[in-house]
Formats: structure tokens, sequence, C-alpha cells
């Protein structure tokens, strides 16, 4: 796509609503979110790098495309890491009310918030600088340090935190 406007709305576009797609699908794979996050965190990966290596090439046949097939195949490519994307949020939030560690809810919000503007930051900077591939593999990179942390969240809680010592 040629026009950068239109390349930014269907791709924050597409994110959002196959994240969005993701999220809503997350809430079936609570109760086997031990066995299915650690894929998703490695498929997330996975797709990533594998990206990382084709879509210059994939992106300058699309190019040749009609406009219309263009935002179809763009869409088409988005839909498997942005649908995998929305798992980990909404199953982390789940796995903490299901852990009786509501108190990890302010947390986890302000932690999302402040990686969304550290993010719309760093792409744009990290992209110029030292190309899209790196920028992928950062975010490769991500999602494969969120896989420890996920399995950290999963630790039961302290005994002084349910009980509101911890807090107080």
């Amino acid at each position: 796509m040629a026009n950068p406007t239109v390349s930014a709305s269907v791709l924050i576009t597409g994110m959002l609503v196959f994240s969005g797609l993701g999220s809503l699908a997350s809430g079936r794979y609570l109760d086997r979110c031990r066995v299915i996050m650690p894929r998703i965190f490695l498929a997330i990966a996975a797709i990533l790098i594998v990206y990382s290596f084709i879509l210059g090439p994939v992106l300058d046949v699309i190019g040749l495309w009609p406009y219309v097939l263009r935002i179809v195949a763009c869409l088409a490519l988005l839909l498997p890491p942005a649908f995998l994307m929305g798992f980990p949020f909404p199953t982390g939030m789940g796995m903490l009310s299901r852990l009786g560690k509501e108190h990890f809810f302010l947390w986890a919000w302000g932690i999302n918030g402040l990686f969304s503007v550290i993010g719309s930051v760093a792409v744009p900077l990290i992209a110029v600088l030292f190309g899209l591939k790196a920028v992928i593999w950062v975010a490769a990179i991500a999602y494969l340090v969120a896989l420890p942390a996920f399995f950290a969240l999963l630790l039961p809680a302290a005994a002084g935190s349910q009980t509101g010592l911890a807090r107080g």
C-alpha cells in the first residue's frame, strides 16, 4: 500500500480486530492455560521470526495487486499473530482472579499501559534506526520473555498477600 495513512489504518484495525477475537477465544482455554499458553507464546515468536524473513518480499508482491486484494492480503498476514497476541493479557487476568490475586489487577493494567506507551515510541525509533526486521525480532523476544513471567504469575499467592497483610 503506497499510502502510509491507509497502511497504518489497515494495520491498526487488523491488529485490534484480530487480537480482540483472540481475547474473546482465550476464555475457552483458561482451564488449560498451563499447556496452551507456552504454545501460544512460542507460536507468536515463531510467526514473527518467520515474518521477519519473508515479509519484505511478500509485501513487494502484494504491492503489485489491485487495491482491495492488497488490503485483504495484508489483513490475512495480520490474522495469525494478532489473533494469538489477544490471548496473554486476558488469560493472565483470568488466572489472577482464579488464584485470588485480584490485588495485582492494577499492576497488570499499569504494566500493560506502560509497555503500550513505550512501544508506541520505541517501534518507530527501532524501525528507523535498525529496520522492520529488528522491530519484529524485538517483539518475538518480548513474547519469549513473557513465557517465564506467565508461569511466575501462576505461582500460589503468598500467605500474607491473601490476608491483606502485605498491602497494609
